[in-house]
Protein backbone atom coordinates (compact mmCIF):
# COMPACT_ATOMS: atom_id res chain seq x y z
CA UNK A 1 0.00 0.00 0.00
CA UNK A 2 1.30 3.35 -1.27
CA UNK A 3 2.15 6.08 1.22
CA UNK A 4 -1.04 8.70 0.19
CA UNK A 5 1.01 11.08 3.00
CA UNK A 6 4.29 12.00 1.01
CA UNK A 7 4.78 15.32 -0.54
CA UNK A 8 3.90 15.60 -3.74
CA UNK A 9 7.35 15.96 -5.89
CA UNK A 10 8.27 19.55 -6.86
CA UNK A 11 7.27 21.47 -9.82
CA UNK A 12 9.60 20.63 -12.74
CA UNK A 13 10.98 17.85 -11.36
CA UNK A 14 10.22 14.36 -13.09
CA UNK A 15 7.99 12.09 -10.56
CA UNK A 16 9.63 8.76 -11.72
CA UNK A 17 14.07 8.47 -11.30
CA UNK A 18 15.01 8.32 -15.27
CA UNK A 19 17.79 5.86 -16.45
CA UNK A 20 20.59 7.82 -17.82
CA UNK A 21 21.22 7.71 -21.81
CA UNK A 22 23.01 4.20 -22.99
CA UNK A 23 26.55 4.52 -23.70
CA UNK A 24 27.16 3.36 -27.19
CA UNK A 25 29.98 1.23 -27.80
CA UNK A 26 32.54 2.96 -30.51
CA UNK A 27 32.38 2.09 -34.04
CA UNK A 28 34.00 -0.95 -35.22
CA UNK A 29 36.98 -0.11 -37.32
CA UNK A 30 38.18 -1.77 -39.97
CA UNK A 31 41.77 -3.61 -38.55
CA UNK A 32 44.79 -2.27 -40.62
CA UNK A 33 46.25 -5.07 -42.65
CA UNK A 34 49.91 -5.64 -41.82
CA UNK A 35 52.08 -4.47 -44.42
CA UNK A 36 53.04 -8.01 -47.13
CA UNK A 37 56.36 -7.88 -48.35
CA UNK A 38 57.34 -4.37 -50.24
CA UNK A 39 53.92 -3.38 -50.72
CA UNK A 40 51.88 -3.47 -54.18
CA UNK A 41 54.44 -1.62 -55.70
CA UNK A 42 57.14 -3.42 -54.78
CA UNK A 43 58.98 -4.09 -57.96
CA UNK A 44 59.44 -1.07 -58.86
CA UNK A 45 61.92 -0.76 -55.60
CA UNK A 46 63.75 -4.01 -56.77
CA UNK A 47 64.04 -2.78 -60.04
CA UNK A 48 65.14 0.50 -58.87
CA UNK A 49 67.54 -0.69 -56.43
CA UNK A 50 68.83 -3.41 -59.02
CA UNK A 51 69.61 -1.11 -61.72
CA UNK A 52 71.36 1.35 -59.55
CA UNK A 53 73.87 -1.21 -58.32
CA UNK A 54 74.09 -2.62 -61.89
CA UNK A 55 75.10 0.84 -63.05
CA UNK A 56 77.47 1.30 -59.97
CA UNK A 57 79.31 -1.87 -61.20
CA UNK A 58 79.49 -1.22 -65.25
CA UNK A 59 81.05 2.57 -64.28
CA UNK A 60 82.96 0.68 -62.04
CA UNK A 61 84.10 -1.75 -64.36
CA UNK A 62 84.80 0.35 -67.38
CA UNK A 63 85.81 3.39 -65.97
CA UNK A 64 88.33 2.58 -62.66
CA UNK A 65 89.70 -0.82 -63.28
CA UNK A 66 89.36 -0.95 -67.20
CA UNK A 67 87.94 -4.63 -67.54
CA UNK A 68 87.86 -6.13 -71.06
CA UNK A 69 84.45 -7.45 -70.28
CA UNK A 70 81.64 -7.11 -67.49
CA UNK A 71 82.44 -8.51 -63.62
CA UNK A 72 79.50 -11.48 -63.22
CA UNK A 73 78.05 -8.60 -60.45
CA UNK A 74 77.51 -6.48 -63.24
CA UNK A 75 75.98 -9.42 -65.51
CA UNK A 76 73.59 -10.45 -63.06
CA UNK A 77 72.69 -6.99 -61.92
CA UNK A 78 71.94 -6.32 -65.58
CA UNK A 79 69.92 -9.29 -66.42
CA UNK A 80 67.77 -9.55 -63.84
CA UNK A 81 66.96 -5.75 -63.27
CA UNK A 82 63.76 -6.03 -64.37
CA UNK A 83 62.67 -9.45 -64.57
CA UNK A 84 63.55 -10.06 -60.76
CA UNK A 85 60.58 -6.98 -60.04
CA UNK A 86 58.43 -8.60 -62.49
CA UNK A 87 58.52 -12.04 -60.39
CA UNK A 88 58.12 -9.86 -57.21
CA UNK A 89 54.95 -8.73 -58.75
CA UNK A 90 53.75 -12.64 -59.61
CA UNK A 91 54.78 -13.59 -55.90
CA UNK A 92 52.75 -10.47 -54.57
CA UNK A 93 49.96 -11.47 -56.68
CA UNK A 94 49.68 -14.85 -55.61
CA UNK A 95 46.50 -16.15 -53.82
CA UNK A 96 45.63 -19.45 -50.93
CA UNK A 97 43.32 -20.58 -53.65
CA UNK A 98 45.80 -20.72 -56.18
CA UNK A 99 48.08 -23.73 -54.93
CA UNK A 100 51.29 -22.40 -56.08
CA UNK A 101 53.40 -21.49 -53.30
CA UNK A 102 56.08 -18.46 -53.58
CA UNK A 103 58.78 -21.39 -53.57
CA UNK A 104 57.53 -22.65 -56.44
CA UNK A 105 57.03 -19.58 -58.26
CA UNK A 106 60.63 -18.76 -57.49
CA UNK A 107 61.76 -22.32 -58.52
CA UNK A 108 60.18 -21.57 -61.83
CA UNK A 109 61.59 -18.55 -62.16
CA UNK A 110 65.02 -19.56 -61.62
CA UNK A 111 65.69 -23.06 -62.45
CA UNK A 112 63.10 -23.02 -65.17
CA UNK A 113 64.35 -20.22 -66.77
CA UNK A 114 67.93 -21.45 -66.55
CA UNK A 115 66.84 -25.10 -68.05
CA UNK A 116 64.88 -23.79 -71.08
CA UNK A 117 67.85 -21.18 -71.37
CA UNK A 118 70.39 -24.57 -72.01
CA UNK A 119 67.77 -26.67 -73.47
CA UNK A 120 67.59 -24.24 -76.25
CA UNK A 121 70.88 -23.68 -76.05
CA UNK A 122 71.64 -27.46 -76.84
CA UNK A 123 69.48 -27.02 -79.86
CA UNK A 124 70.68 -24.38 -81.40
CA UNK A 125 74.54 -24.80 -81.14
CA UNK A 126 74.45 -27.98 -84.01
CA UNK A 127 72.37 -25.97 -85.76
CA UNK A 128 74.85 -23.09 -85.97
CA UNK A 129 77.86 -25.62 -86.53
CA UNK A 130 75.81 -27.44 -89.59
CA UNK A 131 74.76 -24.06 -91.27
CA UNK A 132 78.68 -23.33 -90.85
CA UNK A 133 79.08 -19.97 -93.28
CA UNK A 134 76.01 -19.91 -95.31
CA UNK A 135 74.62 -16.75 -96.31
CA UNK A 136 71.08 -17.59 -95.06
CA UNK A 137 72.71 -19.04 -91.55
CA UNK A 138 71.77 -15.82 -89.43
CA UNK A 139 67.74 -15.67 -90.92
CA UNK A 140 67.70 -19.45 -90.90
CA UNK A 141 68.70 -19.82 -86.84
CA UNK A 142 66.43 -16.61 -86.07
CA UNK A 143 63.38 -18.48 -87.90
CA UNK A 144 64.18 -21.65 -85.65
CA UNK A 145 64.44 -19.28 -82.88
CA UNK A 146 60.67 -19.50 -81.85
CA UNK A 147 59.61 -23.21 -82.49
CA UNK A 148 62.68 -24.43 -80.51
CA UNK A 149 62.75 -21.54 -77.31
CA UNK A 150 58.78 -21.69 -76.71
CA UNK A 151 58.82 -25.88 -76.89
CA UNK A 152 62.14 -25.77 -74.48
CA UNK A 153 60.31 -22.87 -71.98
CA UNK A 154 56.94 -25.36 -72.27
CA UNK A 155 59.36 -28.07 -70.96
CA UNK A 156 60.31 -26.52 -68.24
CA UNK A 157 56.44 -24.77 -67.51
CA UNK A 158 55.54 -28.48 -67.23
CA UNK A 159 58.53 -29.33 -64.65
CA UNK A 160 57.49 -26.83 -62.52
CA UNK A 161 53.95 -27.86 -62.79
CA UNK A 162 54.77 -31.63 -61.46
CA UNK A 163 52.93 -32.33 -58.15
CA UNK A 164 50.88 -29.14 -58.49
CA UNK A 165 47.25 -30.20 -57.84
CA UNK A 166 45.60 -26.85 -59.32
CA UNK A 167 45.80 -26.60 -62.47
CA UNK A 168 43.61 -23.69 -64.29
CA UNK A 169 44.58 -21.25 -66.79
CA UNK A 170 45.05 -18.50 -64.09
CA UNK A 171 48.25 -20.56 -62.65
CA UNK A 172 49.26 -21.42 -66.37
CA UNK A 173 50.23 -17.59 -66.47
CA UNK A 174 51.54 -18.13 -63.35
CA UNK A 175 54.20 -20.63 -64.06
CA UNK A 176 54.40 -19.95 -67.69
CA UNK A 177 55.07 -15.98 -66.91
CA UNK A 178 57.68 -16.94 -64.46
CA UNK A 179 59.44 -19.39 -66.86
CA UNK A 180 59.55 -17.05 -69.83
CA UNK A 181 61.10 -14.41 -66.92
CA UNK A 182 63.60 -16.54 -65.81
CA UNK A 183 64.76 -17.58 -69.98
CA UNK A 184 64.43 -13.36 -70.51
CA UNK A 185 66.83 -12.68 -67.35
CA UNK A 186 69.50 -15.53 -68.76
CA UNK A 187 69.55 -14.24 -72.34
CA UNK A 188 69.66 -10.51 -71.30
CA UNK A 189 73.00 -11.69 -69.66
CA UNK A 190 74.38 -13.59 -73.00
CA UNK A 191 73.49 -10.19 -75.00
CA UNK A 192 75.07 -8.10 -72.32
CA UNK A 193 78.02 -9.87 -72.55
CA UNK A 194 78.49 -9.85 -76.64
CA UNK A 195 77.94 -6.23 -76.46
CA UNK A 196 81.15 -5.40 -75.59
CA UNK A 197 82.29 -6.39 -78.59
CA UNK A 198 79.82 -5.52 -81.08
CA UNK A 199 79.92 -1.69 -80.70
CA UNK A 200 76.53 -1.42 -81.08
CA UNK A 201 75.49 1.81 -83.32
CA UNK A 202 79.14 2.81 -83.36
CA UNK A 203 78.83 3.95 -79.94
CA UNK A 204 81.50 2.90 -77.56
CA UNK A 205 81.59 -0.57 -75.47
CA UNK A 206 80.13 1.37 -72.72
CA UNK A 207 77.38 2.38 -74.48
CA UNK A 208 76.58 -0.13 -76.21
CA UNK A 209 75.99 -2.38 -72.75
CA UNK A 210 73.39 0.35 -71.25
CA UNK A 211 71.92 0.31 -74.80
CA UNK A 212 71.28 -3.11 -74.89
CA UNK A 213 70.77 -3.97 -71.33
CA UNK A 214 68.08 -1.01 -71.00
CA UNK A 215 66.92 -1.69 -74.26
CA UNK A 216 66.09 -5.36 -72.98
CA UNK A 217 64.97 -4.33 -69.67
CA UNK A 218 61.95 -2.15 -71.60
CA UNK A 219 60.83 -4.80 -74.36
CA UNK A 220 62.37 -7.52 -73.08
CA UNK A 221 58.40 -8.19 -70.40
CA UNK A 222 56.50 -8.10 -73.85
CA UNK A 223 58.10 -10.89 -75.16
CA UNK A 224 59.21 -13.86 -73.21
CA UNK A 225 56.89 -13.55 -70.55
CA UNK A 226 54.13 -12.78 -72.39
CA UNK A 227 54.50 -15.46 -74.83
CA UNK A 228 55.12 -18.49 -72.17
CA UNK A 229 52.36 -17.37 -70.13
CA UNK A 230 49.95 -17.40 -73.14
CA UNK A 231 50.97 -21.10 -73.70
CA UNK A 232 51.23 -21.83 -69.86
CA UNK A 233 47.13 -21.15 -70.09
CA UNK A 234 46.08 -22.84 -72.63
CA UNK A 235 47.82 -25.96 -71.94
CA UNK A 236 46.70 -25.47 -68.46
CA UNK A 237 43.33 -24.76 -69.32
CA UNK A 238 43.47 -28.03 -71.50
CA UNK A 239 44.52 -30.58 -68.48
CA UNK A 240 41.58 -32.76 -66.93
CA UNK A 241 41.88 -35.13 -64.02
CA UNK A 242 45.76 -33.72 -63.28
CA UNK A 243 46.83 -34.26 -66.65
CA UNK A 244 47.96 -32.25 -69.46
CA UNK A 245 46.13 -32.74 -72.82
CA UNK A 246 47.80 -31.61 -76.51
CA UNK A 247 44.70 -30.92 -78.03
CA UNK A 248 43.87 -28.44 -81.07
CA UNK A 249 43.77 -25.14 -78.75
CA UNK A 250 47.11 -25.80 -77.47
CA UNK A 251 48.74 -26.69 -80.67
CA UNK A 252 47.63 -23.35 -82.23
CA UNK A 253 48.74 -21.35 -79.49
CA UNK A 254 51.87 -23.20 -79.55
CA UNK A 255 52.02 -22.08 -83.64
CA UNK A 256 50.54 -18.53 -83.06
CA UNK A 257 53.64 -17.89 -79.99
CA UNK A 258 56.09 -19.54 -82.32
CA UNK A 259 55.12 -17.43 -85.26
CA UNK A 260 54.92 -14.53 -83.22
CA UNK A 261 58.27 -14.93 -81.72
CA UNK A 262 60.00 -15.67 -85.19
CA UNK A 263 58.59 -12.65 -86.53
CA UNK A 264 60.36 -10.59 -83.85
CA UNK A 265 63.52 -12.15 -84.46
CA UNK A 266 63.70 -12.19 -88.01
CA UNK A 267 62.09 -9.06 -89.06
CA UNK A 268 65.10 -6.97 -89.48
CA UNK A 269 67.03 -9.64 -91.25
CA UNK A 270 63.85 -9.95 -93.68
CA UNK A 271 63.73 -6.14 -94.65
CA UNK A 272 67.30 -6.23 -94.87
CA UNK A 273 66.87 -7.48 -98.45
CA UNK A 274 64.60 -4.31 -99.63
CA UNK A 275 65.82 -1.94 -97.22
CA UNK A 276 69.46 -0.72 -97.19
CA UNK A 277 71.62 0.32 -95.67
CA UNK A 278 71.16 -2.75 -93.03
CA UNK A 279 71.14 -0.53 -90.36
CA UNK A 280 68.35 1.32 -91.31
CA UNK A 281 66.92 -1.96 -92.03
CA UNK A 282 67.44 -3.17 -88.48
CA UNK A 283 65.86 -0.56 -86.61
CA UNK A 284 62.85 -0.75 -88.80
CA UNK A 285 62.94 -4.27 -87.93
CA UNK A 286 63.15 -3.68 -84.17
CA UNK A 287 60.10 -1.47 -84.19
CA UNK A 288 58.12 -4.40 -85.87
CA UNK A 289 58.82 -6.58 -82.74
CA UNK A 290 57.99 -3.92 -80.54
CA UNK A 291 54.88 -3.99 -81.95
CA UNK A 292 54.42 -7.65 -82.27
CA UNK A 293 54.87 -7.88 -78.33
CA UNK A 294 52.75 -4.92 -77.32
CA UNK A 295 50.00 -6.74 -79.39
CA UNK A 296 50.64 -10.47 -77.67
CA UNK A 297 50.80 -7.77 -74.56
CA UNK A 298 47.35 -6.71 -74.97
CA UNK A 299 46.16 -10.39 -75.79
CA UNK A 300 47.67 -10.86 -72.48
CA UNK A 301 46.04 -8.04 -70.55
CA UNK A 302 42.25 -9.15 -72.13
CA UNK A 303 42.66 -12.83 -71.17
CA UNK A 304 44.25 -12.26 -67.88
CA UNK A 305 41.50 -9.86 -66.52
CA UNK A 306 38.69 -12.06 -68.09
CA UNK A 307 39.90 -14.82 -66.15
CA UNK A 308 39.92 -12.61 -62.99
CA UNK A 309 36.87 -11.45 -63.24
CA UNK A 310 35.22 -15.06 -63.82
CA UNK A 311 37.34 -16.02 -60.80
CA UNK A 312 35.74 -13.15 -58.73
CA UNK A 313 31.95 -14.29 -60.04
CA UNK A 314 32.54 -17.76 -58.83
CA UNK A 315 33.61 -16.71 -55.25
CA UNK A 316 30.14 -14.48 -55.12
CA UNK A 317 27.91 -17.52 -55.77
CA UNK A 318 26.67 -18.61 -52.52
CA UNK A 319 27.62 -21.46 -51.68
CA UNK A 320 25.26 -24.66 -52.33
CA UNK A 321 22.73 -25.80 -49.95
CA UNK A 322 23.82 -29.36 -47.75
CA UNK A 323 21.93 -31.38 -45.60
CA UNK A 324 22.16 -29.85 -42.39
CA UNK A 325 20.04 -29.82 -39.08
CA UNK A 326 16.09 -29.90 -40.14
CA UNK A 327 13.84 -26.80 -40.54
CA UNK A 328 13.13 -26.29 -37.00
CA UNK A 329 16.44 -25.17 -35.46
CA UNK A 330 17.39 -27.98 -33.25
CA UNK A 331 19.46 -31.54 -34.36
CA UNK A 332 17.97 -34.43 -34.21
CA UNK A 333 18.56 -36.66 -30.88
CA UNK A 334 21.09 -39.76 -31.61
CA UNK A 335 19.53 -42.57 -32.92
CA UNK A 336 17.02 -40.90 -35.00
CA UNK A 337 16.60 -43.17 -38.21
CA UNK A 338 14.64 -40.68 -40.64
CA UNK A 339 16.20 -39.40 -43.68
CA UNK A 340 18.41 -36.27 -44.16
CA UNK A 341 15.31 -34.90 -46.71
CA UNK A 342 12.60 -36.28 -43.83
CA UNK A 343 14.20 -34.13 -41.27
CA UNK A 344 15.25 -30.44 -43.67
CA UNK A 345 11.09 -30.91 -44.40
CA UNK A 346 9.40 -27.72 -42.61
CA UNK A 347 7.12 -28.34 -39.93
CA UNK A 348 3.44 -27.86 -41.12
CA UNK A 349 0.58 -26.28 -39.16
CA UNK A 350 -0.96 -27.56 -36.30
CA UNK A 351 -3.04 -30.17 -37.69
CA UNK A 352 -6.54 -30.65 -36.06
CA UNK A 353 -6.74 -32.73 -32.67
CA UNK A 354 -7.27 -36.32 -34.01
CA UNK A 355 -6.74 -39.69 -32.17
CA UNK A 356 -4.22 -40.44 -34.74
CA UNK A 357 -2.09 -37.73 -34.12
CA UNK A 358 1.55 -39.27 -32.28
CA UNK A 359 1.95 -36.39 -30.27
CA UNK A 360 -1.72 -35.73 -29.36
CA UNK A 361 -4.13 -33.51 -29.39
CA UNK A 362 -3.05 -30.31 -30.52
CA UNK A 363 0.73 -31.57 -31.22
CA UNK A 364 2.47 -30.64 -35.05
CA UNK A 365 2.47 -32.92 -37.19
CA UNK A 366 6.11 -33.19 -37.89
CA UNK A 367 6.99 -35.47 -41.05
CA UNK A 368 7.95 -38.81 -40.69
CA UNK A 369 4.53 -40.08 -38.92
CA UNK A 370 6.34 -39.99 -35.53
CA UNK A 371 7.35 -38.08 -33.11
CA UNK A 372 10.38 -36.88 -31.44
CA UNK A 373 11.71 -39.57 -29.73
CA UNK A 374 11.59 -38.89 -25.94
CA UNK A 375 11.47 -40.62 -22.02
CA UNK A 376 8.64 -42.88 -23.29
CA UNK A 377 10.92 -44.64 -26.32
CA UNK A 378 11.12 -44.20 -29.71
CA UNK A 379 7.73 -43.43 -31.41
CA UNK A 380 6.26 -41.37 -28.71
CA UNK A 381 6.27 -37.78 -27.88
CA UNK A 382 9.47 -36.14 -26.88
CA UNK A 383 9.79 -33.27 -24.16
CA UNK A 384 6.71 -30.73 -23.85
CA UNK A 385 4.26 -32.90 -25.51
CA UNK A 386 2.04 -35.71 -25.06
CA UNK A 387 3.00 -38.96 -25.67
CA UNK A 388 2.54 -42.54 -25.27
CA UNK A 389 0.42 -43.54 -22.18
CA UNK A 390 0.02 -39.71 -21.82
Amino acid sequence: MSDVSAPPPPPGSMPYPVAPYPVLPPVATRPRLPRKWLGPKGGWLVFLGLTFFWLCNVLFDQLVVHHVGLSPNSLVLGGFGMTAALAYTLAYRLRPQDGISVVRLLLAFLLGGLLSTELAILIEAPLVFALGSSPQATLITHSLAGPIEEACKLVAVVIAARGLVVRNARNGLFLGGAVGLGFAAFEDMRYASSALSDNLLGHGQLFSVIEVTFGRDLVGPFEHPVMTALLGAALFAASRNGRFRITGIVVLAYLGVAAAHSLVDTSGDLLAFVIQPALVASEIGAGIGILVALGLSAVWLVYSRRLNRRMLAQEAEPAPLTSGPPAYGFPPPAGDARSPATLAAPISPAAPASSTSPGGPGAPNIPGGQGWPGKGGPGQGGPGQAGGAG
